[in-house]
């Protein structure tokens, strides 16, 4: 069980990210706001919330509704979440993979090798329902803001990665969506309005990110799942020089600039289950 203490040594860079320029605050949509800490409404919002692991995977985006993608692995990015650690690890060690070649190595492993759903998502915003859309124009964009902000020309350094190969990657698996029913890509509906960010550490229990009736939603991150699943994935990828520790590092710098960009100022609670219980610790403030 991770401590309080190793938890907080794990949030060094978002506890050193500050966005100082005006200009650049109000591109990014920055607040100086801090959510106050609500351990005991979080904690009646996860006990009513609760439901059992499932197979597949999703991003940590608080708008997803209870009856979609209930129960899956949140993770920044969702699938494409690991092909952006694979391609920091590329750039770090100049492994020579494409863009393409990354996503299809992560792709290959869970469609074809364990039989699932390479799963994403997009939302309202960039892909509106019953409306006609140009495909050219849309095919670097993502409604995900993980993909989104690694994208962008303005702050990719901090994901560790070219935001130009971020765009392709998102352009490839846009494609892929098309022609590949492999490729579960969720459309997300509503704005972020999130009180806080649950990093569940459990192999059994999970929590959904939005409460309907109670009009409430959480970022969530399943961290005990995510380590599980990712040193399998790792495994089954066998890419040389890539390790599951190198996988586990960038995908923290890469949470953890995220979690900066659409979280900032939200307070941040762990979460662990005695049979099916929780217990929730608030830990610090995302900066």
């Amino acid at each position: 069980m991770t401590t309080l203490r190793q938890l907080k040594e794990e949030l060094p860079l978002i506890n050193r990210i500050h966005i100082k320029q005006p200009r650049l605050r109000k591109l990014l949509h920055v607040e100086d706001r801090i959510i106050p800490a609500d351990v005991t409404g979080t904690t009646a919002y996860i006990q009513k919330n609760t439901v059992l692991a499932q197979e597949g995977r999703k991003c940590v985006d608080g708008r997803y509704p209870p009856h979609t993608a209930s129960g899956m692995l949140a993770r920044a990015g969702g699938d494409c979440g690991y092909v952006m650690a694979l391609l920091a690890i590329n750039k770090k060690k100049n492994l020579g993979m494409t863009p393409e070649q990354c996503l299809n190595a992560v792709y290959k492993v869970i469609c074809q090798k364990l039989h699932g759903s390479f799963c994403m998502h997009t939302d309202h915003h960039v892909d509106p329902e019953h409306e006609e859309v140009n495909h050219k124009m849309h095919q670097n964009l993502i409604g995900c803001g993980h993909l989104a902000k690694a994208s962008s020309q303005l702050i990719r350094e901090r994901y560790d990665v070219h935001n130009e190969d971020v765009k392709k990657v998102i352009a490839y698996a846009r494609n892929l969506s098309e022609i590949s029913s492999d490729v579960d890509m969720v459309n997300l509906d509503g704005e972020h309005k999130e009180q806080g960010v649950l990093l569940i550490e459990s192999d059994t229990y999970t929590v959904n990110a939005m409460d309907a009736a109670r009009e409430s939603m959480y970022f969530i991150y399943d961290k005990t799942r995510d380590e599980a699943f990712m040193k399998k994935l790792v495994r089954e990828m066998n890419v040389p020089e890539v390790t599951f520790e190198d996988m586990k590092e960038e995908s923290d710098v890469q949470l953890q600039a995220t979690l900066h960009n659409l979280a900032k100022g939200l307070p941040l609670y762990h979460v662990s289950f005695e049979g099916k219980k929780p217990a929730v610790t608030f830990v610090t403030h995302i900066q």
